[in-house]
């Protein structure tokens, strides 16, 4: 999502094109449905990841990485009441201790998204001590903590996402979160995570 956007968009068609073909050989294989659907969602094409998703969860109801990143999707469309319970039927699933820190990503950012704060900050705060250098996770806890009033607290994540990408601006993230959908709930939802202000993130 942060990288060079021609880059980018080569890497994604070339992983769809890549799906498409495992799916002409093997039509019922779940895990190339899940990897169809997340790079759909990427890419911004949400429906299409929706039913991919689908697809794949209709071969494989045990699949958590299909459950999560459905859930993940689905906030992506307005939905984010979806994403919390996917994501506990994802870390039921999934014990894999390598996913942790994105199941739980994906927790705080539907609780933030639906102005549930407080529920959003620990998630966060679990993602990024499976994963310190989880970009998208130290942004928006410093956004949640700020909400809350929690402004000094929010100066230690702030500074850390800085760090990762010195040379952005903040703008371009919020116009990059904005870009993952047209759906105007979502980015009613999300806009908020970005009135940052006495962070060093508000330029």
């Amino acid at each position: 999502m942060v990288g060079r956007p021609r880059v980018v968009a080569i890497a994604s068609d070339l992983g769809r094109e890549a799906a498409a073909i495992a799916l002409s050989i093997a039509p019922g294989h779940s895990a190339a449905h899940c990897a169809q659907g997340m790079l759909y969602s990427a890419a911004g094409q949400l429906d299409e990841a929706a039913k991919a998703f689908e697809r794949a969860l209709a071969t494989d109801s045990a699949l958590g990485t299909a459950h999560g990143f459905a859930g993940y999707n689905a906030a992506f469309l307005g939905r984010a009441g979806e994403t919390v319970p996917a994501i506990e039927r994802a870390r039921d699933l999934d014990g894999s201790e390598r996913r942790r820190s994105i199941w739980f990503f994906f927790g705080g950012f539907a609780e933030l998204l639906l102005q549930r704060t407080e529920t959003a900050i620990p998630l966060f705060h679990k993602s990024l001590e499976r994963n310190p250098s989880y970009g998208s996770a130290q942004l928006f806890l410093a956004a949640a903590l700020f909400a809350t009033g929690r402004h000094k607290e929010a100066a230690d994540p702030a500074a850390k996402f800085r760090a990762l990408y010195p040379q952005r601006r903040t703008r371009a993230f919020e116009q990059l979160w904005l870009s993952r959908s047209i759906s105007a709930a979502y980015r009613a939802q999300i806009r908020p995570a970005f009135e940052i202000r006495g962070l060093g993130l508000a330029n």
